[in-house]
């Protein structure tokens, strides 16, 4: 999946590119007390917080006072409009008066009950009898011909609260967002780890590996640079979706994402996701964030606080989560475990999606890894791995109910086993190369 699908390509970058007034409004025409290019359906002002003013205008012969005195902001919208997918518009208007005032846009996009996010979140304060402009800008998800938008207001203060005159909402100049693979949006040297693309609204493409609260992870096929995480509401979106996403390249807390989401286009369903297998040290890497990983044959060393536990597959440790799925992991105990890998709060960790992304290692055929070679088998005192002289290479020797019964580095291909009780083992090699196993029986 190195390509983003032409044809969903060809609409996000098939935009007019020349500036365009689609709306004006000095408040000049009202009826049953309402302006009648105003109050549109997603209004939620009060219809007595919408006063008609003809003293102290901006231009013409009245403005609109805007009346919401506490906290919690409420909506003053325009009639219907038809925005276009991807394009920006300014919402451009006069303001005297005291409160709070910001923009935003209903469009019916897919996330966010249709509603884009507001700008600025903060509100603008706005203070003095003096008019001032204010300009904002808001960017459509989804054609449509149904938008309304949106002046958010709170905190308004008598005898003047927030009065508003002319007002032009402006269709601006579109910059098409870059076409670009997960890996290359990821792929980075910076020693903070923060994608070259930081700050580029992009198109690309994956499939959902998995689904948390306020966004989701998209994965391109397998391997480092592969994973990224997705802010924004997943709505009806379902792991194995394969999807093309627009929007902004933005780091937040360390952890790279694609947010101000543009415009999200589910291409197929039902996909397979194929995990990359990695260690557990790997775990703790730049080159994994947001990548489906599984890590195999990891001891669960050490129960920490709120869900966090540490497992180790002689590698080094990393944390496993319970941000998704909370799963009660046993210490002392071998799992496989798969699960994305997430960056927040200044930690690594692995994240289960669901039961079925944790597996208990209760016997040697759970094990797994390229099988290898070794003699004597039955083995006394020692064991020697084939075509491993004179490397030194981590191991791990698994009982039959697979538990970690031993660990350390071969010398010269050996691995002392007089110490260990007669029976079946299972020993796991692990390099650069990737893991392997072999089994070995201990006689006396």
């Amino acid at each position: 999946m190195k390509h983003i699908t032409l044809l969903v390509l060809s609409a996000m970058l098939s935009l007019s590119t020349q500036a365009q007034v689609i709306f004006t409004s000095g408040f000049e025409d009202w009826a049953a007390n309402l302006p009648t290019d105003w109050y549109g359906s997603k209004s939620n002002l009060p219809q007595s917080g919408v006063v008609q003013v003809s003293t102290n205008v901006h231009g013409g012969a009245s403005a609109v006072q805007l009346i919401k005195a506490s906290t919690g902001h409420q909506r003053f919208t325009t009639q219907v409009l038809s925005v276009t997918a991807n394009q920006e518009y300014e919402i451009r208007f006069w303001v005297r008066g005291e409160g709070q005032i910001r923009v935003g846009l209903y469009d019916g996009r897919p996330t966010g009950s249709g509603y884009a996010p507001y700008n600025p979140t903060a509100f603008v304060s706005i203070t003095g009898n003096t008019w001032q402009e204010v300009a904002l800008n808001m960017t459509a998800a989804v054609d449509a011909g149904n938008a309304e938008f949106i002046l958010s207001v709170q905190s308004t203060v008598a005898p003047e609260h927030l009065v508003v005159d002319d007002v032009t909402i402006t269709a601006l100049a579109v910059n098409p967002p870059t076409p670009a693979t997960i890996a290359e949006i990821q792929e980075t040297t910076a020693p903070d780890g923060a994608s070259p693309m930081v700050g580029t609204t992009v198109v690309t493409q994956g499939v959902v590996s998995a689904l948390l609260g306020n966004g989701f992870y998209l994965q391109d096929g397998t391997g480092p640079w592969t994973g990224i995480y997705v802010f924004a509401t997943p709505g009806a979106i379902a792991i194995g979706d394969e999807m093309t996403i627009s929007g902004t390249v933005v780091e937040f807390n360390g952890q790279t994402q694609i947010s101000s989401v543009l415009n999200m286009v589910t291409l197929t369903s039902g996909n397979a996701i194929a995990p990359t297998l990695i260690t557990t040290a790997n775990g703790n890497t730049e080159p994994y964030e947001s990548v489906f990983v599984k890590v195999v044959a990891a001891n669960c060393t050490a129960q920490g606080s709120f869900g966090q536990y540490t497992v180790n597959d002689g590698s080094g440790p990393v944390l496993v989560d319970d941000v998704i799925y909370a799963y009660s992991f046993s210490v002392g105990q071998v799992y496989n475990i798969s699960g994305v890998l997430q960056y927040a709060f200044s930690e690594w960790r692995i994240l289960p999606r669901f039961g079925a992304d944790v597996e208990l290692v209760t016997s040697v055929g759970e094990l797994t890894g390229e099988p290898i070679a070794v003699y004597p088998n039955p083995a006394v005192d020692q064991v020697r791995i084939a075509g491993a002289e004179g490397d030194r290479i981590a191991y791990e020797i698994f009982g039959l109910n697979g538990r970690l019964t031993d660990s350390g580095t071969t010398l010269n291909g050996l691995i002392d086993c007089g110490h260990l009780n007669e029976g079946a083992y299972t020993i796991v090699l692990r390099n650069n190369a990737g893991v392997r196993h072999a089994r070995v029986l201990v006689a006396r």
